[in-house]
């Protein structure tokens, strides 16, 4: 069986890094122009991208742009922070607004969609939990994260990021957050992970100190690209809990040694973040 593959890009001009690890990835096997396109980002709370809190609008704009070159037409950007308001707020903080109307692209903030009950089987922890219409109806899901650590899951890649999909009380993951992120994974699956690695966080998710990394990372393996994040970051996968249950269920590869890296070499790129407190 092949590798999974996960490309990193290094360089400040996301535009060019985002084409070129996508391509990389033959990330265009994953899309028909009839699908309809959900881009996932990070927007935690209102914070500029500087900070490595959120996700450089530029990246997201040029993941929009990708996609239209490959044929896609109904691209949304979708997202949803602790409250309706401060949702709107990071759109407007970051620019998403005009971002959206450059590219004739829809931006929704998820507390305005409909919202649907959906059963895990075989759940580990979240038996059941509420998701928006338009990301479970999405024909490709792809999220959008931030390269960052996280105080309480160690790190927060593409997987973590999926919890900004959960309604109405995101607190609800926080109990069990691993297993409850590997559950929420089984739901969401998305085809394509773009990690924004220009300017990540360490120690914390909010409230880390930005490292200039440079990098984007692209794969088709949720799993694989969060385990290629890591090892950027200077963080061993495999003792990443969320991740290491996913990969047991089958949603990916966690293990370095069996995923196969394209682009710039990693030595180049990696960096030491500083592991949150609990984690040291």
């Amino acid at each position: 069986m092949p590798l999974p593959v996960v490309a990193i890009a290094h360089g400040e001009d996301p535009r060019p890094m985002v084409f070129q690890a996508l391509a990389q990835i033959d990330a265009a096997a994953v899309v028909q122009p009839h699908h309809r396109v959900v881009l996932k980002p990070n927007y935690v709370e209102p914070r500029l991208p500087d900070t490595g809190v959120t996700t450089d609008p530029r990246v997201i704009e040029a993941v929009c742009e990708w996609f239209q070159s490959v044929g896609a037409s109904d691209i949304t950007i979708a997202e949803s922070t602790w409250s309706e308001s401060h949702t709107e707020e990071a759109f407007r903080l970051v620019g998403l607004p005009d971002v959206a109307e450059r590219r004739g692209v829809k931006l929704l903030n998820l507390y305005h969609d409909d919202h649907t009950e959906v059963e895990i089987p075989g759940a580990l922890s979240l038996e059941r939990v509420l998701l928006p219409r338009t990301i479970l109806e999405a024909d490709c899901l792809v999220t959008i994260p931030k390269l960052k650590c996280h105080s309480m899951a160690y790190v927060t890649l593409g997987i973590k990021n999926l919890m900004g999909a959960v309604f109405p009380n995101k607190d609800l993951m926080h109990r069990q957050l691993h297993r409850r992120l590997c559950d929420l994974a089984t739901v969401l699956r998305a085809r394509l992970t773009v990690i924004d690695g220009l300017v990540g966080a360490e120690r914390h998710e909010n409230a880390g100190d930005p490292v200039k990394t440079d990098v984007i990372l692209a794969g088709r393996d949720p799993v694989a690209t969060d385990a290629v994040g890591c090892l950027v970051m200077g963080i061993d996968p495999t003792q990443v809990e969320h991740l290491r249950l996913c990969s047991d269920r089958g949603l990916g590869e966690h293990r370095p040694d069996h995923i196969q890296l394209l682009g710039t070499p990693l030595d180049k790129v990696r960096k030491h973040y500083q592991r949150p407190h609990r984690f040291r």
